[in-house]
């Protein structure tokens, strides 16, 4: 594909950089919740469920976004969008913040790396917070793959010549229903 030279997409230092370390962010942010609590003494029963779990599909959703946003930049200057900058480091902070509070069970007690740093008692909140977290990391993880699909997608239409006001206008004549008028 040609590269679009007249891009309106903003470039900095973030929008270049993030599909340039991208799987490495993906890999670590896998390899942070399947096994980074235990640097704190805290790796127990869990490490081998996501070992094949929630660490791999994290890192297989999170690689496909770099992968689609590296396309893309290519065709931008190397830069991709903010937004999906803003969505996939998000994802890569809450994988961070689960992996420290998600609870594990070693040798008979429920345990977390934020309980070992802040005390026992920081256990009931790891594990009020832990599952928030691991949700909200993957829902950011997912949104910022459908972004980048649809920017990609947006690119090379745009690079095909197609108007995006007149496929708009030519599916509005055709919509049959009126209740959105």
């Amino acid at each position: 594909m040609q590269k679009i030279t007249a891009s309106n997409r903003s470039s900095n230092v973030f929008t270049r950089g993030v599909p340039a370390v991208g799987y490495v962010l993906a890999l670590v942010a896998a390899l942070w919740i399947v096994a980074g609590r235990a640097l704190f003494g805290a790796g127990g029963t869990l490490v081998p469920i996501f070992a094949v779990s929630f660490g791999p599909m994290l890192f297989i959703v999170m690689a496909c976004a770099v992968w689609l946003m590296r396309k893309d930049a290519k065709m931008h200057g190397g830069a991709t969008t903010p937004l999906i900058v803003l969505v996939y480091c998000g994802a890569f902070v809450l994988a961070l913040i689960f992996g420290f509070l998600v609870p594990d069970r070693k040798d008979g007690q429920i345990v977390s790396a934020a309980s070992r740093v802040f005390g026992d008692s920081f256990v009931g909140l790891s594990a009020g917070f832990g599952n928030t977290f691991g949700i909200l990391t993957m829902c950011l993880a997912v949104a910022s793959l459908i972004l980048a699909l649809i920017e990609k997608r947006k690119t090379e239409r745009a690079l095909a010549g197609v108007d995006e006001d007149a496929e708009e206008a030519r599916a509005r004549e055709n919509y049959t229903y009126e209740f959105l008028e």
